[in-house]
């Protein structure tokens, strides 16, 4: 398994990564008629979103997706327009996409918490998944009714609390020294689902 790229958050001139989301999937490109293809392992969903704030209503500021011709040996497929932005396949930072939207400002309605993180702390990096919220210094919780922003918190003290409770990351060893095989798919579930409880902070 391979680390993820993450979902990027612009907010008050910063980059964060998305870090938790507190209500399911924060984003799904079926609702835009997408179907994104993984062909690298850093991204098994194909694509990757910049979110961002457009009057302080969440939105889908960039997305970086690949898509292909149903059927033909990996032709690249014109994605449509969004917002009446018509994707490129330029090759951006994330180059591993065939199709790039920019500035779609594509409105989302997500009612919830996101956890934003800043400035990873490098000796705690597992080569498999999404990275949890107490991995990084800075931490952020922003929260949304309708895709309006209603709260925002400074996390980072709470996190810091997490890292110093957590013993490890891998999977715990079993009877024989070794993780048994429900430790190891506990371990890889976990390691893909930034999902996390709001209100336990």
């Amino acid at each position: 398994m391979t680390a993820q790229i993450n979902d990027h958050f612009q907010y008050q001139d910063e980059s964060y990564n998305v870090a938790g989301i507190s209500e399911g999937e924060l984003f799904d490109p079926a609702v835009l008629e997408l179907k994104p293809v993984g062909t690298c392992s850093a991204c098994w969903r194909g694509y990757c979103v910049e979110y961002g704030l457009v009057d302080r209503h969440l939105a889908v500021i960039n997305l970086h997706v690949n898509l292909y011709e149903e059927g033909k040996d990996y032709q690249r497929l014109q994605g449509p327009a969004i917002n009446d932005v018509v994707p490129t396949d330029a090759q951006k930072q994330h180059d591993w996409f065939n199709n790039h939207y920019e500035k779609i400002h594509f409105h989302l309605e997500y009612s919830g918490g996101l956890l934003l993180a800043k400035d990873f702390i490098q000796e705690l990096y597992v080569h498999m998944g999404f990275h949890p919220a107490w991995k990084y210094e800075k931490v952020r919780e922003l929260v949304f009714e309708n895709g309006i922003l209603v709260g925002d918190y400074d996390r980072s003290e709470k996190m810091a609390e997490i890292r110093d409770m957590v013993s490890g990351d891998g999977p715990n060893d079993g009877p024989s020294g070794m993780p048994s095989d429900q430790d190891i798919r506990t371990f890889v579930e976990q390691a893909f689902d930034r999902t996390y409880p709001m209100g336990w902070l």
